[in-house]
């Protein structure tokens, strides 16, 4: 155990470094080290009086590069609707000994999902640290990926055990190559979720799923939020489709529709005032199963509404450090900026990432059509 323990112990030491070294990599959100590391970082806008510009030889050492890589999250009303959904949910959630509800996070590739679903975990960390009886060995949140290989629930808590530090690492490549499949760790994940006081599961890339993969995994998701009172959310492209059909295979419910109908036309023979099988049922059954569902759309900039687009690009040009910038470099480019990336978060932070970059390494230090001319990777471009 003391083995095991010390394993353990090495191994978040060596995520945490990691998170340190390169706050962003994907992988490391995935882990406990890596996502309290997440949670509490606040990135800073780097002064332009402490970094002057230099000369060419010098530039890709500017420590301005590490923040123009990523940029800040532009918030827009529909990700500030979502979060505030969320966080409700889950208040809520916390409060009732019965009635739990699960949520999902839809919308197009692109629209900024998995960053919202992160920024919404943080959010929940952040305040349950923030109370009164928070002991500092509680695990608020956790953060997974759908696995690579889906058709096992094993798989599915294996993540889980992989976030918490549980899962047991091979010793050797031999070790490695032996393996043919995950070990059952429900018992120490359980057991963990319940002492750490969990409340939150983000569950994210769930379109890599199709539903009759997901059904058999939701009765233990169930058993997560009846039995430990965590609220998981459902983040991808159709995630509301995906969730909402294995809902219905998990729970049998064509079986259970087709039984009913049975029920009521018997009825109806026995008793022909019986009113049997009626509209409001067909209705029902159409609506069983529905899950919250939040959409995320692209940004729109047309007659309807003229000022959500520009506000993001007024977002971004408040964090762009760059010595030369003219005023209102990006807003005053709103319909070029729409129709290269038409409104979708993703390619637009990338644009403006890489026209950012690419002014501090040439030396301009401005975005202009010429430094947005010269990104040929967004879309629609």
């Amino acid at each position: 155990m003391k083995a095991s323990a010390a394993l353990r112990d090495k191994r978040r030491e060596r995520a945490l470094q990691r998170a340190l070294s390169a706050p962003m990599h994907p992988e490391w959100l995935h882990t406990l080290p890596g996502w309290n590391h997440y949670s509490h970082e606040y990135l800073v806008i780097p002064s332009l009086a402490d970094h002057p510009a230099l000369d060419k030889a010098e530039r890709r050492k500017d420590p301005r590069l590490g923040f123009l890589g990523h940029l800040m999250m532009v918030e827009s009303a529909a990700a500030r609707t979502c979060m505030d959904d969320v966080l409700e949910a889950v208040l809520v959630n916390n409060r009732r000994r019965e009635g739990l509800s699960d949520r999902v996070i839809d919308g197009l590739s692109g629209t900024g999902k998995s960053l919202l679903l992160r920024t919404i975990g943080r959010a929940v960390q952040l305040e349950i640290e923030e109370h009164p009886n928070f002991t500092g060995s509680q695990i608020p949140v956790v953060h997974i990926l759908a696995p690579a290989d889906t058709d096992n629930k094993i798989n599915w808590i294996w993540e889980i055990a992989c976030f918490l530090g549980l899962n047991p690492e091979p010793t050797t490549e031999d070790d490695l190559m032996r393996w043919r499949g995950y070990q059952d760790l429900s018992v120490p994940v359980n057991y963990v979720l319940e002492t750490a006081l969990t409340r939150l599961l983000l569950v994210d890339d769930i379109q890599r799923v199709t539903p009759a993969q997901l059904a058999p995994v939701l009765h233990y998701f169930d058993y997560l939020r009846n039995r430990l009172g965590i609220t998981t959310v459902f983040c991808g492209t159709g995630a509301g489709g995906i969730v909402h059909e294995a809902r219905a295979i998990a729970d049998r419910h064509a079986i259970v529709v087709r039984q009913r109908a049975e029920r009521l036309a018997r009825a109806r023979e026995q008793d022909p005032a019986h009113p049997g099988y009626t509209a409001a049922d067909k209705e029902d059954e159409l609506a069983y199963g529905r899950l919250p569902v939040t959409w995320l759309d692209p940004i729109p900039f047309d007659r309807h509404d003229k000022t959500s687009w520009p506000a993001g690009l007024a977002g971004y040009e408040k964090h762009l450090c760059l010595h030369n910038l003219d005023e209102k470099a990006l807003t005053t480019h709103s319909e070029y900026l729409h129709r290269r990336t038409p409104g979708y978060f993703r390619d637009l932070s990338q644009l403006i990432s890489q026209a950012a970059t690419r002014a501090v390494l040439t030396g301009t230090e401005n975005i202009t059509l010429t430094e947005l001319n010269a990104i040929t990777t967004s879309r629609g471009h």
